[in-house]
């Protein structure tokens, strides 16, 4: 799916021997992405050393490098200010030239050592300029468009003083950026876990660099402890082309205890993941990695930003972490024995967090924004109520819903109260023209159901099921769903898209903000475009509820829909 025309998109992004190279490789994913969607995309980075310039052009990309710098001298604005090489204000005034140049449509940013005040001198550049910052920390301030964190734990209200009102965040695993490889590699890595007995097959990564060679203490640990075990082990180590100790590495591994291979700029991190029983890595991107392929993992933490993820991850026992390296060798045996001992379970638990779907929702994020940057949604509020209401009576309203009769003033009023009072409802407005405080459009109400009523909705006796669909009455106990229903103002444009704008923004809304994980519909058969928008919206038919409605003398079908989380590519 690709909404509205090509966008032209900069990303400004370094790597370098002290920040490792995640924020290189996580870009370059999404600009592969949004490169197969048709989207012209180029970089911007510093000349560090250990930069990728080369890997990023050898992927089809253009890059602008930027000097390399000497010692910085200047004031320190953020946390991570000297990873940048320059000031900000002197980093901008180097990227200048090239925006302007380029002319891009999109700038994405993913370096904490940028914030606000560069991205405000790149909007004064550049007047229509939209901003993605990617950040992990919730440090600084943004002024942005959309501000993507894809840690674990990450809530709403950490970004809440840092980003414009308007801004959307996507926060969370869901929007973890992975590469195509590991989707493809899902379904294969976590059905081969459920008969792995015992786990001896080990891969070691940390990370692209690893200047303290981490690596070299992991296996001098690991060759005390699979000397003194009576199981065979298989270890395979995959480093980063500018590592600085691959040869001691490699020379330890050659007389170690135990079979073990050194692998080098490696290609295929998926399938090699796929087919390792245990991991040891850094808490850092590649945790996500590990997860969507159900790998059930020991984290090491390397840098201070990995310490959120680690305990986040730790807290919910998801993963195994070594809290203190000088301990590796007591730590080790004893963690890896866990994760055995509990194997299917950690896997199970770590593969429900990323699906590999997460660089699809990302960049469709930002065509959506491209095409509906004027669109929103907030709270109904009391003040809404008579416009609610007039919209409602409106004949072009009344005849898509089930009930089409008139309704009177009072009982709305008595019916709009109770729905905004009531803590399982969430009444939205649509607006158009948000930036210019907002021009109502449309309403949708999302309900949440227990398990006895959807079920009592399911059994009906007239009831055919889609079957190709997942069992519609198979809900846990403990699953939340909502039923949804929504309609566009009478005097709403047409053919403008604005169905769809509403449908994504209020359905990302209710995903990323509420514990609900799948949301259902009822639409009445005769509604050829509602039928349609649920199906591009990604809903998937579950059954047909026959001869169900009738309208005047007529009788008609009504076609149920669902939408689950993990199937909602926004």
């Amino acid at each position: 799916m690709k909404i509205g025309a090509s966008i032209k998109v900069v990303v400004r992004a370094d790597a370098s021997l002290a920040m490792g190279s995640g924020h290189i490789m996580r870009c370059l994913t999404l600009a592969d992405r949004l490169k197969q969607q048709g989207h012209d995309i180029s970089f911007i980075c510093r000349q560090h050393d250990g930069h990728l310039a080369d890997l990023i052009g050898q992927k089809g990309f253009a890059v602008h490098l930027l000097a390399k710098s000497g010692i910085a001298d200047f004031i320190k604005q953020h946390a991570h200010s000297e990873w940048l090489g320059a000031s900000e204000s002197d980093d901008f005034a180097e990227c200048k030239p090239i925006l302007q140049a380029l002319k891009p449509d999109w700038l994405i940013i993913d370096h904490y050592a940028i914030g606000e005040k560069w991205e405000q001198q790149a909007k004064r550049l550049l007047p229509n300029l939209k901003i993605l910052a990617i950040d992990d920390l919730a440090d600084r301030t943004h002024d942005c468009e959309i501000l993507l964190d894809q840690n674990f734990g990450r809530k709403n209200g950490d970004y809440q003083p840092l980003v414009p009102s308007d801004c959307q965040r996507l926060l969370g695993t869901r929007y973890t950026l992975l590469r195509d490889e590991f989707a493809s590699w899902r379904t294969m890595s976590l059905n081969r876990r459920k008969s792995v007995q015992p786990p001896n097959n080990i891969l070691v990564n940390l990370g692209g660099v690893d200047n303290d060679n981490i690596t070299l203490k992991i296996l001098q640990s690991l060759n005390t402890f699979i000397h003194q075990s009576t199981q065979s082990f298989n270890v395979t180590v995959v480093m980063g082309k500018t590592a600085p100790h691959i040869e001691s590495v490699q020379r330890f591994a050659k007389r170690a205890s135990f079979a073990c291979s050194v692998l080098v700029n490696v290609t295929n991190m998926a399938q090699l993941m796929a087919n390792a029983d245990l991991a040891i890595g850094a808490a850092g991107s590649t945790t996500w990695e590990r997860c969507c392929l159900g790998l059930p993992m020991v984290l090491i933490v390397l840098a201070d930003n990995q310490q959120v993820i680690a305990k986040a991850l730790a807290d919910k026992n998801l993963v195994k972490v070594v809290t203190d390296r000088a301990t590796l060798d007591e730590q080790l045996p004893r963690l890896l024995s866990e994760l055995a001992d509990n194997y299917k379970k950690f896997s199970r638990q770590s593969a429900k967090l990323v699906d590999g779907q997460g660089a699809k929702r990302v960049a469709h994020w930002i065509e959506f924004a491209q095409k509906f940057q004027h669109c929103q949604v907030r709270q109904a509020t009391q003040a809404d109520s008579q416009m609610i209401w007039q919209w409602r009576n409106h004949v072009d309203v009344r005849r898509w819903m089930f009930g089409q009769d008139e309704i009177a003033l009072a009982d709305h009023e008595k019916w709009y109260g109770k729905q905004l009072d009531h803590a399982n409802v969430h009444l939205l407005i649509f607006e158009t023209d948000g930036s210019k405080g907002g021009e109502p459009m449309g309403l949708v109400n999302v309900t949440q159901v227990t398990v006895d009523k959807y079920q009592t909705l399911q059994l009906a006796n007239t009831h055919t099921p889609n079957p190709n669909s997942s069992n519609p009455n198979s809900l846990s106990a403990n699953e939340k769903t909502a039923s949804w229903g929504f309609y566009l103002s009478p005097n709403s444009a047409k053919g403008q898209g604005l169905g769809f704008a509403l449908g994504v923004l209020a359905i990302a809304r209710i995903f990323n903000t509420t514990d609900i994980g799948k949301i259902t519909a009822q639409v009445l058969a005769y509604n050829t475009a509602s039928l349609a928008l649920h199906r591009k919206l990604g809903f998937s038919e579950t059954g047909v509820l026959k001869q169900h409605f009738g309208v005047g003398d007529k009788v008609y079908d009504v076609v149920e829909f669902e939408l689950k989380s993990q199937d909602f590519l926004f």
